[in-house]
């Protein structure tokens, strides 16, 4: 038997990450780019998880990453059973006096 799946091991978002998320979607549903929104993150002196300056690389990528992460948390997990073989074997426990 075997059992596919790729949401075993996903850790959770921390506060910031799903904070810094949620603002650059709400910025970007706004109608602002990636370089733009990573010139507003900057200003307002928030950074990166590793401390560092925005770039709308990393703009797009929390976006991106987010949104992957989704998908493969809410996918099916995929169940194949292959050739096996099933025996049961019959266990009497004998009270020998």
């Amino acid at each position: 038997m075997v059992l596919k799946t790729g949401n075993l091991l996903v850790a959770p978002y921390s506060e910031y990450q799903e904070f810094l998320h949620d603002t650059i979607l709400d910025l970007h549903d706004g109608g602002m780019g990636y370089r733009k929104i990573a010139q507003w993150l900057n200003e307002k002196k928030y950074q990166t998880l590793r401390g560092n300056l925005f770039s709308n690389r990393h703009v797009h990528s929390i976006l991106k990453r987010k949104r992957q992460r989704d998908e493969r948390l809410n996918r099916e997990v995929q169940v194949e059973y292959k050739n096996f073989d099933l025996w049961f074997v019959e266990r009497k426990l004998v009270n020998a006096i």
